[in-house]
């Protein structure tokens, strides 16, 4: 990639997440900011500099400001039962602008103690985007089973809360199991974390956006 900004991450990436999850508090954190900007901050803003142009391909109206891209290290815990203030983790997220995450489907990409993972989704339950969705698959199910049965999206995971009963019985039967969710993702994870000290990881996750492009644009309701 011409002028890529992405380095690699560092060893010590994963060893400060590892540290954060055990010493979760303003102390540890303050001490070590410095650090968490070279080795995790840095590299985030680098790697979602060098995406973006894929991600605008996949939807051009997805915000570009990586302020609004790449998550803070600071938890929101205003609403979560979970008090922790900071991420031992790190992640990425295209979507519109003017928007929350839990209202979009987004392309991600994050990074943890233990790996590393891409792919597309819903943060929850969403079923202003789901509803749509489901209608688009009812009426096109060859379309979707073409895309969703592609070589190319067999790696991702599909995931989202599934229903307990059928809700759409009368549905093709071979797009149930993705319309009978409250809201769905497609994602990769992998463990061996050797790729990502490697600039060629930009690669890998550019590789993989572009083969979820007509899946995303399918999902979210964009011309195919």
């Amino acid at each position: 990639m011409t002028n890529q900004h992405f380095k690699g991450f560092e060893p010590d990436t994963f060893q400060f997440f590892m540290e954060i999850a055990f010493n979760n508090d303003r102390t540890f954190y303050e001490a070590n900011k410095e650090r968490c900007k070279r080795v995790v901050m840095q590299p985030m803003r680098d790697i979602a500099l060098d995406l973006l142009p894929t991600a605008l391909e996949v939807n051009p109206n997805f915000n570009q400001k990586l302020t609004s891209t790449v998550a803070r290290m600071n938890r929101d815990t205003r609403f979560s039962q979970d008090k922790r203030p900071y991420r031992d983790n790190s992640w990425l997220a295209f979507k519109p602008a003017d928007s929350r995450l839990s209202e979009n489907l987004v392309l991600y990409f994050e990074i943890d103690q233990n790996g590393y993972g891409y792919g597309l989704g819903m943060y929850n339950s969403n079923p202003a985007l789901m509803k749509p969705f489901r209608e688009r698959a009812v009426a096109d199910p060859e379309r979707f089973l073409e895309i969703v049965n592609g070589e190319n999206i067999k790696k991702f995971r599909v995931e989202g809360e599934p229903f307990k009963k059928d809700r759409f019985p009368n549905a093709p039967e071979g797009i149930k199991s993705y319309i009978n969710r409250g809201g769905i993702s497609f994602c990769y994870y992998e463990k061996n974390t050797t790729r990502t000290f490697e600039p060629s990881l930009v690669d890998e996750v550019t590789e993989a956006f572009l083969a979820l492009k007509p899946l995303y644009r399918f999902i979210a309701g964009l011309e195919v």
